[in-house]
């Protein structure tokens, strides 16, 4: 089975996973943010340049076997409620247009970018140039996530993010891509200290455990690494790739 593991290029979790599985071949692609790593292919996921002709990005892909798998963890920052402003997080809002009389016929969109001077009125002192790229950032990524699956045609396909994220709303009310399957566990139910509630969105059914266990550890007492902080269980890895593995050999 052919996996392209998009964003796999911190602590490589994907990558360590795969090779327990002797019919598993994983080609692990993305960019390490705090370059200690090399064993990806160093390849851009929020690239545009493909705009005005430049067409690495694809070009690279292009020489890639055809994946039976798409596995994808893009990255979290703009979609996360970890930075909480008034009505939604530090890249988006959505704007309130009810009235005291009556429920508005369309909820407004939850995507609406924030001006400068929201983030002057904050008590975290957020930087409206690194929000800024942040948004700019997360969009590219999930907008290429889709655009390499819809083009690629996999099997299966898997993207990665926090539970709570607003990646999920965006991909399926923006992008207008389904998710069928909202495949939601825990950290820590796969020998992990953080609970960390996930969603493994997929067009298959991944039966992941889900049990709500306490944490070890706080979040804010958990290491400062990006990489760290972007780890997924190897357990949990192990029974994902197994049943794909699984549901892969019964399909041929």
């Amino acid at each position: 089975m052919i996996v392209w593991a998009l964003f796999d290029s911190g602590n490589g979790c994907y990558k360590r996973s795969a090779a327990k599985f002797d019919d598993i071949e994983i080609y692990s692609i993305g960019l390490d943010i705090e370059n200690k790593n090399d064993h990806f292919i160093h390849l851009n996921l929020a690239d545009y340049s493909y705009m005005f002709g430049n067409n690495e990005m694809y070009e690279t892909l292009d020489k890639l076997p055809k994946p039976d798998l798409i596995i994808a963890s893009p990255p979290c920052e703009s979609w996360s409620v970890a930075s909480a402003m008034r009505g939604g997080n530090a890249s988006w809002k959505r704007e309130d247009v009810s009235d005291s009389l009556f429920e508005p016929q369309r909820l407004p969109s939850p995507f609406t970018i924030r001006a400068r001077s929201e983030y002057k009125r904050t008590h975290n002192n957020l930087s409206y140039e690194k929000q800024f790229v942040n948004r700019v950032n997360g969009e590219l990524t999930a907008f290429n996530t889709i655009q390499i699956i819809k083009k690629y045609n996999p099997e299966f396909f898997i993207i990665e993010n926090p539970a709570t994220s607003k990646i999920w709303e965006y991909i399926e009310t923006i992008i207008e891509f389904e998710l069928p399957y909202k495949n939601l566990t825990r950290y820590n139910n796969y020998d992990y200290p953080l609970q960390k509630p996930t969603k493994f969105s997929s067009n298959i059914q991944l039966s992941l455990k889900n049990e709500v266990i306490k944490q070890e550890i706080a979040w804010d007492n958990f290491s400062k690494s990006y990489n760290e902080r972007s780890n997924i269980p190897e357990k949990l890895v192990d029974e994902i790739f197994g049943n794909v593995l699984r549901l892969f050999k019964q399909n041929k």
